[in-house]
């Protein structure tokens, strides 16, 4: 078998797969398969595996991951690191949440793999915040405990208590469908709220590439700024992010390039108290451009969960 590292990175459409060097912290052949049955993911397993022959595999995916189990929440699947090891004949299979990889993909960033959207101090090796608005809210913290990188995969996204301030915010009042933080700040967010305040159904990159154009769909992310900016100044303080916040995924990437970011930037420094608006202004905002980001997770975390033994 081999002493490189299988790594996959299964998604609500295609899974990606590459080999990782745990030396040289390299991710090469990789290749993507698109999986629309529970079957398609298991054949693309045995496949890929029947050429790589790793020992270890890294699977990163969708869900909240307990006891090497990961039920996904963007299909009807659940995975086990014990079933997919004897499937396989491979020695060890660890199961990460997708923000839990993201979050482990922080340390190996280059200056070239991030965009910066707020200046600020940017650690690595310090705590740092992942954040994603995609299908759901993803959020992950990176902490360093004695000098190793800890990653805290959290469901931040199923949380309560900003619902009264964002259904403020975004002038809705049907508590029926907006039960959860990311019923407002995500892309299925974005769609929703569009479509309670029109009757349209749009998709959420359609409501973005309509900003400037149409007005509903300019209010929709002016406020999703706005509230993302106050949402990231309050986990900036609770986590102490003194590293630096990191942004992955195409809503945000688009997002950054237009000029309602500046309301981020703005509404993020926006503290009543001159010593916790320091802080916030000396903290960095940045959008990650590194391409299989979730592989080089899985790989990471393949050499730091050794330290964590």
């Amino acid at each position: 078998m081999s002493a490189e590292t299988l790594l996959i990175d299964l998604g609500g459409t295609n899974l990606r797969a590459g080999v990782g060097n745990p030396e040289s912290l390299k991710v090469s052949d990789v290749k993507k398969f698109p999986i629309r049955t529970n079957d398609d993911f298991y054949k693309a397993l045995d496949s890929i595996n029947s050429e790589a022959k790793c020992d270890e595999i890294i699977i990163s995916a969708a869900g909240p991951c307990e006891n090497n189990k990961i039920s996904m929440t963007n299909r009807n699947l659940s995975i086990s690191g014990t079933d997919v090891e004897k499937r396989l004949g491979a020695s060890e299979c660890y199961l990460l949440n997708d923000w839990e990889s993201i979050g482990y993909s922080l340390p190996l960033m280059k200056d070239n793999d991030l965009k910066t959207i707020k200046p600020g101090n940017l650690d690595l090796q310090n705590t740092c915040l992942a954040i994603g608005p995609g299908t759901g809210l993803g959020f992950s913290v990176l902490r360093y405990v004695k000098n190793t990188p800890y990653v805290y995969a959290t469901e931040l996204g199923n949380t309560k208590s900003f619902n009264a301030y964002f259904s403020k915010l975004f002038e809705v009042d049907n508590n029926l469908e907006f039960l959860v933080l990311e019923d407002f700040l995500s892309g299925s967010g974005i769609k929703k709220i569009f479509n309670e305040k029109s009757g349209e159904n749009f998709t959420p990159e359609e409501v973005v590439s309509s900003y400037g154009n149409n007005d509903l769909a300019t209010f929709v992310i002016d406020k999703f700024v706005v509230g993302l900016g106050v949402l990231l100044s309050d986990l900036a303080l609770t986590f102490n992010a003194k590293g630096g916040i990191f942004f992955a995924g195409s809503i945000m990437r688009t997002i950054s390039e237009m000029n309602a970011i500046n309301m981020l930037k703005d509404n993020f420094e926006n503290h009543h108290s001159e010593a916790h608006n320091e802080i916030l202004k000396n903290i960095s905002i940045n959008l990650i451009n590194k391409e299989h980001t979730p592989l080089y997770g899985n790989l990471n975390y393949s050499v730091i969960r050794r330290l964590h033994e």
